[in-house]
């Protein structure tokens, strides 16, 4: 009768120590799975981010190309100045200067503002994605913590 006794305790035992180790595998894996998307939500976000830098330095770059051929532009009108064999001539090439000038001036400022805008809506993408990501993690982890909250009740019922 003692053995019977002692088998059995020792069944419920071990019943009871798997219903436990049970618990935290699944929980644990619900852990590795949250963990794993997190992870792929931020690649992601970071994806996301460095895109929108690229973009943001090429319409930077491009703003720079644009601003030093209108500079360059105002430069030969100037240039045409010290060409002019007579005063009037002279003067209509200043007059040719300052125009354009005043043009070159208004492009460097027309492409500055592009890429201004290029790199505000190039921030906003990164925010998104972030946030995105984010969201991800947050219901990636909630979905692993429901997991074990799960698991440990069961694990409580089976004791």
């Amino acid at each position: 009768m003692k053995k019977i006794v002692a088998a059995l305790t020792y069944a419920l035992l071990v019943t009871a120590a798997f219903a436990q180790t049970t618990a935290p595998t699944d929980a644990t894996k619900a852990q590795m799975k949250a963990n794993s998307e997190k992870a792929e939500a931020q690649a992601t976000a970071n994806k996301k981010k460095a895109e929108a830098q690229s973009d943001a330095d090429k319409a930077q770059a491009s703003s720079n190309e644009d601003k030093a051929s209108a500079q360059a532009g105002a430069d030969r009108k100037a240039a045409r100045v010290t060409g002019a064999t007579t005063p009037s001539g002279a003067s209509n090439a200043r007059g040719d200067a300052v125009r354009a000038q005043a043009r070159a001036n208004q492009k460097k400022h027309e492409a500055q503002a592009k890429a201004d805008r290029k790199k505000h809506e190039a921030a906003q993408d990164a925010n998104v994605a972030q946030a995105k990501a984010n969201k991800k993690k947050v219901e990636a982890q909630d979905d692993a913590n429901k997991k074990a909250a799960d698991a440990n009740v069961d694990a409580a019922k089976k004791q």
